[in-house]
């Protein structure tokens, strides 16, 4: 399966000598964080999160279909016992029917497809079966106005200069570009995740690095600095290098969860990333589809 590509040429581009990135030394293989606590652990995804529901389905390639990402082995009866909940990125919803598509040749030979009985009018990222998780509202950078929307695309491109980089990383010094950047308060934090992209353009193999930032600070009338919470870096061509997609942002009952998607040419991973109660994100779920 192969996911639409995020925009390649970016909006925003900014010059290397004020958002550069200086050679340091690597960082401990176990950490990622600017601060070390809270910090943003890559850890072991673990069991699934009961409160996102039964079923989570991701749109297909195909008008009206979609792909279940979990269970591994869903039954006809499980997706049609109940309407399934689409959601979009900005975390508006819709219901809809589904019915299992029963065929010989699953998506990237692995995971099943299900037909949605009615007719979509919106775009959805994600689909949900009894979740008792609230979806949030996501803004996006693009729909700010122009300033605004320069100003916070700075603050994101400095922030991923500020973060550890390998000391002969060969993208030091190149300026970011921002790709896109949402963001949604949940529980008195203003949190936001941003998508950016530095380009080594060589001309026999371009080569370019991708980095997901989550940043938080205080959701209040006095708002501070954002501090970085997570991060995490892919580097190669445009096929091989992880393009990062928010498909939504969720209240759990005591904690927040966003999923992802990492897309590359031959594989896309799905992941639920949960905020600790006390700060910090890890990966609490995963799946990855080779194609």
């Amino acid at each position: 399966m192969r996911r639409q590509r995020l925009v390649r040429s970016g909006w925003l581009a900014f010059t290397g000598a004020v958002f550069a990135c200086g050679r340091r030394d690597p960082p401990p293989p176990d950490s990622l964080a600017t601060k070390p606590s809270p910090a943003a652990v890559v850890s072991a995804p673990s069991d699934w999160v009961s409160e996102l529901g039964d079923l989570l389905v991701v749109p297909s390639d195909s008008d009206n279909t979609g792909v279940v990402i979990f269970p591994a082995t869903p039954s006809p009866r499980l997706v049609s016992s109940a309407p399934l909940t689409l959601l979009s990125a900005s975390g508006d919803s819709a219901p809809s029917r589904a019915s299992l598509v029963v065929s010989d040749s699953q998506v990237c030979g692995e995971a099943q497809t299900i037909r949605l009985r009615d007719t979509v009018a919106k775009a959805w990222s994600v689909g949900l079966l009894r979740r008792s998780a609230a979806p949030l509202k996501m803004d996006s950078i693009e729909a700010l106005p122009s300033a605004d929307s320069a100003r916070f695309a700075a603050e994101m491109a400095r922030l991923a200069s500020a973060q550890p980089t390998t000391r002969d990383s060969r993208f030091a010094g190149l300026p970011f570009v921002v790709l896109s950047a949402r963001r949604f308060e949940a529980r008195e934090l203003e949190i936001v995740v941003a998508h950016l992209v530095r380009r080594l353009p060589q001309e026999a193999t371009p080569l370019e690095e991708h980095s997901l930032v989550i940043a938080e600070r205080l959701a209040a009338a006095d708002k501070g600095p954002y501090d970085v919470m997570y991060y995490q870096r892919s580097e190669g061509t445009e096929e091989t290098a992880d393009h990062y997609e928010v498909l939504a942002a969720i209240r759990g009952a005591e904690t927040t969860f966003l999923l992802l998607a990492r897309d590359q040419e031959a594989r896309t991973s799905y992941e639920i990333l949960e905020r600790g109660k006390t700060g910090g994100w890890r990966i609490r779920w995963a799946r990855t589809l080779a194609c």
